[in-house]
């Protein structure tokens, strides 16, 4: 549970209760099937990236900050143990291959000094079967 803890209480005190709830939302979604169906579109990648890729799908159309990306693909580790958010331009470089590799019609984008954002084709989605 302290990991957790760590990783909210390392927000700014204005934004904790917003960012708790988004893990909340993060953590609760179906996971596995989530990695299911990256799998049958083609996609093998490490957990920590397909956790960031299921970030970028779950905000969608919205920027989401490197250090929020980084969050998601550190959840098994304190934060005290984590990297600089900047390693995120690698993941995030890698990932964008990955998805060339499996003709996925997803374009990952970034705008410096505030993240990534994640578009897509009016309804494609990754899970197969969601609406």
């Amino acid at each position: 549970m302290s990991l957790l803890v760590d990783e909210v209480m390392a927000r700014p005190a204005a934004e904790r209760l917003e960012y708790a709830l988004g893990l909340l939302d993060f953590y609760l979604d179906p996971l596995p099937a989530f990695y299911d169906a990256i799998f049958d579109h083609g996609l093998r990648l490490a957990s920590s990236d397909a956790r960031l890729l299921y970030l970028l799908d779950l905000r969608r159309g919205r920027f989401v900050s490197a250090e929020d990306l980084l969050a998601a693909t550190m959840v098994a580790r304190p934060g005290s143990a984590w990297p600089d958010p900047q390693t995120i331009y690698g993941r995030v470089r890698n990932l964008r291959a990955s998805l060339t590799r499996a003709s996925l019609p997803l374009k990952i984008t970034n705008w410096p000094g505030v993240g990534y954002r994640m578009d897509a084709p009016a309804g494609f989605t990754l899970m197969r079967g969601a609406a």
